[in-house]
């Protein structure tokens, strides 16, 4: 998984970094095949803002978040994409399910 920070107006610390980079290892959970991440922080007068674009072979998935604090707008961000990634797996699993029995079922009546 290739990660690519920006700071837009802002110094990516450390902490920063790290603080992500602990919460995209949680997504490898729900995302086993996760190309490509880009962590976008951005500071405009008092709005702090954190985006996140990640990539897999499946799609892209995309969240943002914006609060007083870095930290928190990195927080809510990942919270989204965890959701979204949630979502996405258990449509897969939704997916695998249907299919096996309407196979059986043509295979049982030809």
């Amino acid at each position: 998984m290739k990660v690519i920070y920006t700071g837009r107006h802002v110094e990516v610390s450390d902490a920063l970094r790290q603080s992500a980079q602990e919460g995209l290892d949680k997504m490898q959970a729900y995302l086993d095949d996760i190309i490509d991440v880009h962590v976008i922080f951005s500071v405009e007068k008092h709005r702090h803002q954190a985006e996140i674009t990640l990539k897999t072979r499946d799609g892209e998935f995309i969240a943002s978040a914006e609060s007083p604090d870095m930290y928190q707008s990195l927080a809510q961000a990942l919270d989204k994409l965890e959701t979204q990634a949630h979502k996405h797996a258990g449509k897969k699993q939704a997916g695998i399910k249907v299919k096996v029995p309407e196979v059986l079922a043509v295979e049982a009546e030809g």
